[in-house]
């Protein structure tokens, strides 16, 4: 019988170094959500090897130029595409998107951005790199014919049906639709849009369960409701898969867990029944 390992005996700097520098991810995680240091919580979503511990830290990020600095000089893209998806001013999205040329993160910057005088301006501004200064002309052309289907705030042009869904991809196509639809997640009519194009499958499914799922933390209870409502018709498997991908945002967990038991899918049963059985 061999005798058993040592442990390497704990230092004397190990029992006073703080618990977000544990070694362990977990006990790192469980230290973020005690933490409410801004500076502290921005440092750890920039630069912890956990995903997990980084995006739970950003998720209690609200001051805005500490979002930005996270944006631009995080080490992961991770945290940086969700640091974006936390700060309000348009202008400062599009500093970032001057500053970090990655085509995933300029794509997510863009997606923010409905002020077409900001859109126009990166246009024409050869301090932008070129592929920044095509996707804001791009989104400028998004924006111009959302009309069609948002009167600004208002339901009441939101597409309202299957056949006006198919006309509008069929012109602009289902990915472009989706992500203009995704930009006014505070419209119950665009929420509605986005669940019918769920239904369809494809890519632009794919797109917009992201953008539903996002909808199940908005501020007003009844878009909430509204994207839960969506999300829980999913019959698709590849699309509940898509969805419990997303549970480890510390901020989505609970309400994705709840939209997993409303769905009618045996790949949603199976996880829930697993979780359970954890938990126990």
């Amino acid at each position: 019988m061999g005798v058993p390992l040592r442990q390497k005996p704990m230092g004397i700097k190990d029992l006073f170094k703080p618990a977000y520098k544990s070694k362990n991810p977990e006990v790192r995680l469980k230290a973020v959500s005690r933490l409410d240091d801004q500076k502290l919580l921005a440092e750890i979503a920039m630069g912890d090897l956990s995903p997990r511990v980084r995006m739970a830290a950003v998720s209690k990020v609200n001051d805005q130029d500490l979002l930005v600095d996270i944006a631009v000089n995080g080490k992961e893209l991770d945290a940086r595409l969700s640091a974006v998806e936390r700060i309000n001013s348009q202008e400062k999205i599009a500093e970032i998107i001057k500053v970090r040329k990655n085509y995933q993160l300029m794509g997510a910057c863009f997606a923010r951005i409905t002020d077409k005088k900001i859109l126009k301006r990166i246009a024409n501004d050869a301090d932008y790199n070129r592929s920044a200064r095509r996707m804001a002309i791009e989104n400028y052309a998004d924006e111009s014919f959302l009309e069609e289907i948002n009167n600004r705030g208002t339901d009441s042009a939101a597409p309202k049906s299957k056949e006006q869904i198919k006309i509008l991809m069929d012109k602009y196509g289902g990915v472009r639709l989706v992500r203009a639809l995704g930009k006014f997640s505070g419209s119950k009519s665009a929420i509605t849009a986005l669940g019918e194009i769920l239904k369809m499958g494809g890519e632009p499914a794919s797109i917009a369960i992201e953008y539903l799922a996002r909808g199940l933390s908005h501020s007003n209870p009844a878009i909430r409701e509204c994207a839960a409502e969506q999300l829980s018709s999913i019959t698709d498997g590849s699309l509940v898969a898509k969805l419990i991908s997303m549970i480890d945002d510390t901020e989505l967990h609970k309400r994705i867990i709840e939209v997993l038991k409303r769905i009618n899918h045996p790949d949603a049963r199976q996880f829930i029944s697993r979780k359970g059985n954890a938990e126990k």
